[in-house]
């Protein structure tokens, strides 16, 4: 199951997850933001970066409220960074137990161990450089993009997973349970070599919930916090090494964010570093800064400063002797990628409108740092050939000074003051102007119908009219739009002389021939009157002589 999901209908394409991600396992396909998995480190970044709301990550709460219900006993292990959202951890503690969670513990005691395990290490010396492995997605940076790096990472569980098999052996029966503010911790839960040492996450904003509103009103006073001891600083900025003594007998380097991590990964993949113990992480300022904490509040110097105080009085972890229980190997899962031919690259630059090196602008706003790296993307089936700003800018304006430049409608664009600003072509072929500058003209020199002028200064919308222009034998039919936002106007002049001209012509045809129609009835009329009239002269006659006819054969 995915861990990071992506919602379509929230995303709005704003490309900052793609922009991000440091692997480049966000890409953008088909319209949508998708993550390939195999490449991804859950670093979080693309769901602490995104304001839609487009991401969300897996939950395992369903579980977990289960288990309560059932009356199972569930442990929960505390994360240090809680102190960014939950200053006092006996308050927390205390309504945690309330709403029946067995027992409450900070992860700071797996954290002193692991401190232990890396001196011991460094007292050894048999590494030439050590990581610290605390981070799940700077390991898997390491175990996916650095292979050659692998030698380097200490063999030692995180704190998470030390302190788990500490709950375990107390808790034989119990659920455990890590509070945290890592999305890549979901994910290292579930590797092989560490299943079933943690059953279960909950995020911090999951907490919230869980503890809901009433939890930050009327706090008690519980008093001050039992001592965490010195790991509790370790979600801070270099706090495992705060954790160290002085004389390790290794250089002490910490190291926040990919991008960093990726220069000195370099930098030791070369050889050029030695006997160098790093701290990593992937989110800027350490753990403290973790994607499921960081869009909840900004307590993160509040959170640090209350971490430093209270471990003023601790000392640096003793050097214990190395713990198989604690250990673990890590072996490579290298992320393969195709090498793509220059004649390959080349082509897909050249379809992107790269025709040569210098309209490759690298602006990262397709989310690949180089044209080169988007065009590498486009050839794996990763990224939108199509998707490039200045391109699509380009093209936007080019298509719009070719449909201006060409249209055989007249635009004219007026400031406020109703001076002219631009003119097309097609309007100075209308209006007669061709050979002359006419840009900053009153347009009432231009077009001075008293109609026109007057709509021109009360029109609010789009308003139509249409009129005739003697002295350039036009008749034009204006289209009035008022841009509010920008307090400009812009006159389309549309050329309906030729129509005119046909619709007199039409108008002229039908009068005459009404005309005539009118002159064929008179006619066929008048016809008609005149049959009529001899039809009925001669039946009179005929009339008379039948009844004269009649007449005389009676008389006989």
């Amino acid at each position: 199951m995915s861990i990071i999901k992506l919602s379509e209908a929230n995303c709005r394409h704003c490309m900052r997850c793609v922009r991000i991600c440091p692997t480049n396992a966000m890409t953008y396909i088909n319209n949508q933001p998708i993550i390939n998995e195999d490449e991804c480190i859950l670093c979080g970044k693309c769901y602490a970066i995104c304001p839609h709301s487009a991401k969300e990550v897996s939950s395992d709460m369903t579980l977990i409220n289960r288990w309560l219900n059932n009356g199972e006993s569930v442990i929960l292990s505390v994360a240090p960074s809680f102190v960014r959202l939950f200053p006092s951890f006996k308050h927390l503690k205390a309504e945690l137990l309330k709403r029946g969670f067995a027992a409450v513990d900070e992860t700071a005691r797996g954290a002193k161990l692991v401190s232990e395990q890396y001196l011991a290490l460094m007292k050894e010396g048999k590494m030439d450089n050590i990581l610290s492995t605390c981070c799940p997605a700077a390991v898997d940076y390491v175990r996916k993009y650095f292979p050659e790096c692998i030698k380097y990472l200490a063999p030692v569980v995180s704190p998470m997973i030390a302190h788990a098999k500490i709950l375990k052996a107390e808790h034989p029966d119990a659920r455990v349970v890590f509070l945290t503010p890592c999305i890549a911790k979901k994910a290292e839960i579930a590797k092989k070599e560490l299943a079933g040492i943690v059953d279960a996450t909950i995020t911090m904003e999951e907490m919230m919930h869980f503890l809901n509103t009433d939890f930050y009103h009327d706090v008690p006073d519980y008093g001050e916090d039992e001592d965490p001891g010195i790991a509790r600083i370790y979600p801070s900025g270099g706090g495992i090494l705060k954790t160290l003594p002085n004389d390790t007998g290794y250089k002490m380097l910490h190291i926040e964010n990919i991008n960093n991590i990726a220069n000195i990964l370099e930098a030791l993949k070369k050889g050029d570093l030695h006997h160098y113990f790093i701290e990593f992480s992937a989110c800027d300022h350490s753990c403290i800064n973790g994607p499921l904490i960081t869009h909840l509040n900004n307590e993160e110097f509040k959170a640090v400063d209350i971490m430093e105080t209270s471990i003023v009085q601790c000392e640096p972890v003793k050097l214990k002797a190395l713990d198989d229980n604690l250990k673990v190997d890590f072996t490579s899962e290298e992320v393969i990628r195709k090498k793509h031919s220059e004649e390959e690259i080349l082509d897909v630059l050249y379809r992107m409108g790269k025709t040569n090196s210098t309209l490759e602008l690298n602006c990262g706003a397709c989310g690949y740092e180089t044209c080169r790296l988007k065009a590498m993307a486009v050839l794996d089936g990763k990224a939108d050939i199509n998707l490039c700003l200045p391109k699509a800018l380009k093209d936007a304006t080019s298509y719009a000074n070719l449909i201006i430049a060409n249209t055989p409608n007249g635009i004219i664009v007026l400031d406020k003051n109703f001076n002219i600003e631009e003119i097309n072509p097609s309007a100075k072929r209308m209006l007669q102007v061709e050979e002359i500058s006419v840009n900053g003209l009153p347009i009432d020199m231009l077009l001075n119908d008293k109609g026109f002028l007057r709509i021109v200064k009360s029109v609010h919308d789009v308003q139509y009219y249409k009129c005739n222009y003697p002295k350039y034998h036009l008749t034009i039919d204006h289209a009035i739009i008022n841009i509010k936002d920008s307090k400009k106007y812009i006159v389309i002049l549309m050329d309906m002389t030729v129509e005119t001209v046909k619709e007199r012509q039409i108008n002229e045809i039908r009068k005459q021939t009404i005309a005539v129609t009118d002159q064929v009835i008179d006619e066929q009329m008048r016809t008609v009157q005149e049959i009529a009239s001899l039809l009925g002269e001669t039946t009179a006659k005929a009339k008379v002589a039948l009844t004269n006819l009649k007449r005389e054969l009676e008389n006989e």
